[in-house]
């Protein structure tokens, strides 16, 4: 019975070891409360994400992984897919055309968030 306990001991601090938990904040293009649930579900949906948290204002997207299970290259396309600009991965067009209009930061490049955050349309998107 020893002898299996330590088998197992073992194997478990194995498995800890090769597991390695990191952080990392990239860019991530998006424009409203809509586009933060959007772009948080997307990179938590991707196995291996402990936590992933947007934040609006700076257009940034702080990701808590796994190494051994998933790269931030991986959680960019899931985000990309979804129509938004996620590190060096450009959204496809035909997925940001599916974006809703307020949420269509290339059109708005330029425009500051408070002028657009109170423009018609886009209050029932806020956080």
């Amino acid at each position: 019975m020893k002898k299996i306990l330590l088998i197992a001991a073992t194997l478990l601090l194995t498995v800890a070891a090769n597991a390695r938990v990191v952080e990392k904040t990239f860019t991530v293009r998006g424009h409203c409360g809509m586009c933060k649930n959007r772009i948080e579900t997307a990179a938590k949906g991707v196995e291996g994400v402990q936590d992933a948290a947007y934040d609006l204002q700076a257009q940034s997207l702080k990701l808590t992984y796994d190494t051994k299970r998933t790269s931030p290259k991986k959680v960019q396309k899931s985000i990309a897919a979804l129509g938004y600009d996620a590190g060096k991965v450009k959204a496809p067009q035909e997925a940001y055309d599916r974006l809703e209009d307020c949420c269509k930061y290339r059109e708005i490049e330029g425009v500051n968030d408070h002028a657009h955050g109170e423009g018609e349309g886009h209050h029932h998107h806020a956080e």
